[in-house]
């Protein structure tokens, strides 16, 4: 049995309490053995390896409740055409450097054929959730569905649920409900195909805002911010008023009433599968979201810092749904990068501040996703969290929320499968090393050339499962 020595480190150990400075931690096989206070290497005789860890941080490998292109197979629950394979494996690989040994693919239709050829490819343990009910299907279909196939269609959320997917979602999505997807993506479009003018997603997300709202209403329409947001986007003469109303509205709403439909029903799904339901959180969608609260069901509200919401509104809306119970979940999104459509941290720093949340994913933001080191770190020294609570929503309650998404991880303790990451304290994206069930994965901030596709750390799988840079875009953008 390979036995692996993590030397000298300061550790968080993922269960929110104080740090632990100056420990050794011993890795046997793919688990941790024991933590103990560090001594002199020399003391460890014939280990295989001993990984220096003096001035360096140690915590859980990271798992990314939300994330989108990271399993072979349609992208987004609009059942968009599918990234190319090597740009999903480039996707896992910028998680993986970033910190993350596990994602929950919540793209909704992949399969489990699908998710299968992802994880023998890729060290990184992807699980699966699925959106596909009647509703959320028909929704796809309807907003664009270009990816979908007959095994898609036929894959059920039953069907995922019974073959380990560990949740359902992500139910709703900007590009079903007026959301990010449709400002970055489908909007745009369409204007190209009109005009010939590239408009950004910000400019699109404002004609989108002038023309239905923020909640998404035919009678929020106001003429003229309509005017003023075609002339910010350098439409006028290309695009009337109304062709403008016309463009937005058909990209929006024909899928909108019957997405939030979706909503529910898949709630209803879940609580019978007994399973978790993540949800699109936003101000669209917020008020069946506070409905589907006040059940029984387990519920993930996922990006609850969406740039949809106005502050108060979201920080009203979050407590209300902590109280009865919810998962508040808020995304990193491009909030300290890109941010093509976010425009700060504010209102993440506001709901840590709060107190208000519990788990902390990424989303996709159009392929321009900040790392959840970079969020924790910026929001640490912005003194609305401290790093051990912070890592915790990164890690441990992540696998509490989502029972089967990371059996055995999340804590670094005796017995758990020895996911770690290995980073710097003072500037917490700098991630050096990445062990995966006991296996570095990552050295020097580099992908092991020893390690193989076929990942480490596989155990206590369920059947069936098969740059750190901010804001840094993908290369294969899918419009």
């Amino acid at each position: 049995m390979r036995t692996i020595v993590m030397h000298g480190g300061d550790l968080v150990d993922g269960r929110g309490g104080s740090p632990r400075h100056g420990v050794d931690i011993v890795v046997a096989g793919e688990s941790v053995r024991e933590i103990i206070p560090s001594r002199p290497a020399e003391a460890y005789g014939t280990v295989d390896e001993i990984v220096d860890c003096a001035g360096k941080l140690v915590i859980p490998g990271l798992i990314n409740n939300h994330t989108h292109g990271t399993a072979y197979g349609p992208l987004f629950p609009s059942g968009h055409v599918g990234l190319p394979r090597e740009q999903v494996l480039a996707n896992l690989d910028r998680h993986l450097l970033a910190g993350t040994t596990t994602v929950l693919c919540v793209d909704g239709f992949v399969t489990a054929q699908d998710l299968a050829s992802t994880d023998e490819a890729h060290p990184v343990n992807v699980r699966l959730a699925s959106c596909n009910t009647p509703a959320c299907l028909h929704a796809a279909t309807v907003a664009d569905g270009g990816g979908l196939t007959e095994a898609n269609r036929r894959f059920t959320a039953r069907h995922a649920v019974d073959a380990g997917a560990v949740a359902l979602g992500e139910i709703g999505a900007g590009h079903t409900l007026g959301g990010g997807g449709a400002s970055y993506l489908h909007i745009p479009a369409e204007i190209a195909r009109r005009t010939g003018v590239t408009v950004t997603p910000r400019q699109a997300n404002d004609l989108k805002i002038a023309i239905l709202g923020r909640h998404i209403a035919v009678s929020a329409f106001d003429r003229d911010a309509v005017e003023q947001a075609l002339a910010a986007a350098e439409l006028t003469g290309r695009l009337s008023v109304e062709e403008a109303r016309e463009i937005v509205s058909a990209v929006v709403l024909p899928a909108f009433d019957i997405a939030l439909h979706g909503l529910a029903e898949a709630a209803d799904q879940a609580r019978e599968l007994a399973v978790p339901v993540l949800v699109h959180n936003a101000a669209a969608s917020m008020t069946q979201v506070a409905a589907i609260a006040r059940t029984d069901v387990t519920m993930i509200a996922g990006h609850s810092n969406h740039s949809s919401f106005e502050l108060r509104e979201a920080l009203e809306h979050a407590e209300r749904l902590k109280e009865a119970g919810v998962v508040v979940d808020v995304s990193t999104l491009d909030t300290f990068g890109a941010r093509r459509l976010t425009t700060g941290p504010e209102l993440l720093y506001a709901m840590f501040a709060a107190g208000l949340v519990d788990t902390i994913s990424t989303d996709y933001a159009g392929g321009h996703h900040d790392p959840i080191l970079l969020a924790i770190d910026r929001s640490v020294r912005a003194g609305v969290v401290s790093l051990p609570a912070a890592v915790a929503m990164a890690t441990a309650n992540v696998a509490d929320a989502i029972p089967g998404v990371a059996p055995r991880r999340g804590r670094v303790v005796p017995g758990a499968l020895a996911d770690l990451v290995v980073t710097d304290p003072a500037e917490l994206p700098a991630v050096s090393t990445v062990l995966l069930g006991g296996e570095i994965v990552v050295r020097d901030g580099r992908r092991d050339a020893g390690q193989g596709n076929r990942g480490a750390g596989r155990g206590n799988r369920d059947p069936g499962q098969g740059n750190r840079d901010a804001g840094r875009g993908n290369t294969g953008r899918p419009w």
